[in-house]
């Protein structure tokens, strides 16, 4: 837990995960706070009732922020919600409810486990070998490969980590943010290699690089602010149901093709903010810096969040 404080404001945090990023982020944002004093509760599942209470005891006027519970954002992270409710946008893929709906026959297409985190239980197939699997669609859902024409990095597939917060119904974007490289290079063949090529997560030897080194990335965030006003629009309800004093961070997953179009093909509300240290000071500590000084403050100023 951290704790800062002088005659004029004090901040606590509290939280159960990527303890280091949270105190990192917490002593950075401390300077840039108004006068006042401030609870910011994490936590992995549901907010702490006890530290909570133990934050009010202690300091009756605190302002308290708390994670949204997880009742309110399980179903944002669900696949089967997430395909079912943004079905109408231009930014997510094709998802099918069985194999009769499956047309093409050049394409690959993903089963992926409808609670599944990490890139685990994620499975990729021809059109062929999806025939031929016995896909439960209750736990699975069947996601259609979104580009032919993948973006490359060094002859690579990579896959952008856009994180967001929700807040007093507003949707606010992270100016910063990294993208993970596959370790295995697009024109490789082997049948094996396959599910390396395309899922991408937090493996030995995949590689984490800030998104400004994507060629044209000014292009591709416009696409990425664009997707998340279709996620606003879409999940509405979802987001106008957290309280005031409730916040959540989103982890989007974005892939982008040679156009610079792109993608979401999963959301995550329960992101991790552990990466390597060469993204982790400016994507993951400086998220957490600019959260706590926008849930203080209630503005942008210091901040390099942009409100969609």
């Amino acid at each position: 837990m951290s704790i800062l404080i002088n005659c004029d404001k004090l901040l606590k945090v509290y939280t159960n995960k990527n303890v280091c990023v949270f105190e990192s982020g917490s002593k950075k944002a401390y300077k840039y706070l108004q006068n006042g004093l401030f609870g910011i509760i994490f936590d992995d599942y549901n907010p702490n009732i006890d530290v909570i209470n133990n934050f009010k005891n202690e300091y009756p006027n605190m302002t308290i922020y708390k994670i949204t519970p997880l009742k309110k954002t399980l179903k944002i992270d669900d696949k089967f919600y997430f395909s079912n409710v943004m079905s109408e946008s231009s930014y997510t893929p094709k998802c099918y409810k069985s194999k009769l709906e499956v047309d093409d026959k050049d394409a690959l297409y993903f089963i992926k486990d409808r609670g599944g985190t990490g890139g685990r239980k994620v499975h990729i197939f021809t059109y062929n070998e999806l025939l031929e699997e016995d896909i439960n669609f209750r736990k699975n859902v069947v996601q259609k490969c979104c580009f032919n024409n993948p973006d490359l990095y060094n002859n690579r597939n990579y896959k952008i980590r856009q994180l967001a917060l929700i807040h007093n119904k507003d949707v606010y974007l992270h100016k910063e943010s990294w993208f993970s490289i596959s370790e295995i290079d697009y024109n490789d063949e082997n049948i094996l290699n396959r599910r390396f090529k395309y899922v991408i997560n937090q493996r030995k030897d995949v590689k984490f690089e800030l998104s400004h080194k994507l060629t044209d990335f000014s292009l591709i965030f416009e696409n990425i602010k664009l997707a998340i006003n279709d996620f606003k629009k879409y999940y509405k309800d979802d987001i106008y149901n957290f309280e005031p004093n409730e916040y959540s961070i989103l982890g989007f997953d974005f892939v982008v093709n040679d156009k610079k179009d792109i993608q979401i093909i999963e959301i995550n509300h329960r992101p991790c903010f552990l990466h390597p240290l060469n993204v982790r000071e400016i994507c993951d500590i400086g998220f957490i810096k600019d959260m706590i000084i926008l849930l203080a403050n209630k503005n942008l100023e210091n901040t390099k969040f942009i409100k969609i």
